[in-house]
């Protein structure tokens, strides 16, 4: 008696151990449904028979899932391109030449997090306008490229008109620039943002031109 007393309730505990054992990891039927062992299961840890959808996150949940992932995230340094800081246009060979000259003096950068490995990219440009001894007033651009790749695939190529205009008795002027809308998707390898300056014409003002 002391032996049947003890043998009934150890058989009836197993099978709930083996429910929460192997419930999760036994496959489905061949028909894609659950099968009677999973409902079973299901039935034991949920008091379903199906597992229920996981509840929705919440505001914090998601803002701290979207803080860790930006705290997480290294935004790439802004490369400017070899040859590519400043553009001049000269009459000649010497310095007196010069007519004007465009260049970049500051870069910068911002990435928001998208999700997965993936971010939203801004690049920012400050430069200046200056004339030169031959230089006149005028307005005076160039093009400006901003080229981002994650390897050696191409993420994005964009191209812009930079540049001012320089009134009567100032030597020069600034100018700034934010392309927007660059999206980085998730991926392996190392991003690069190249910036560089290219020529775009210039306008200078009409007695100027009529020299």
């Amino acid at each position: 008696m002391i032996d049947a007393t003890f043998s009934r309730p150890q058989w009836l505990i197993l099978p709930v151990l083996c429910v929460g054992l192997a419930g999760c990891g036994s496959s489905g039927s061949s028909s894609g449904e659950p099968s009677a062992f999973q409902k079973f299961s299901n039935v034991v840890m949920f008091q379903s028979t199906t597992v229920p959808p996981a509840p929705p996150k919440t505001q914090g949940e998601v803002q701290k899932e979207r803080q860790d992932e930006e705290e997480s995230l290294v935004c790439p340094e802004v490369i400017i391109a070899d040859g590519g800081a400043a553009m001049r246009a000269q009459s000649g060979t010497d310095s007196g030449s010069l007519r004007h000259q465009i260049s970049i003096l500051n870069v910068a950068r911002e990435c928001t997090a998208t999700g997965n490995g993936g971010y939203n990219l801004k690049v920012g440009v400050e430069g200046r306008v200056l004339l030169g001894p031959a230089g006149a007033p005028g307005s005076y651009y160039a093009t400006l490229m901003t080229t981002v790749t994650r390897g050696t695939t191409s993420v994005a190529r964009r191209s812009a008109r930079v540049g001012g205009t320089i009134a009567s008795g100032q030597g020069g002027v600034d100018f700034s620039y934010v392309e927007q809308g660059i999206v980085v998707p998730p991926g392996r390898g190392d991003v690069e943002i190249t910036v560089d300056l290219s020529p775009a014409g210039a306008a200078p003002a009409a007695h100027r031109r009529r020299r």
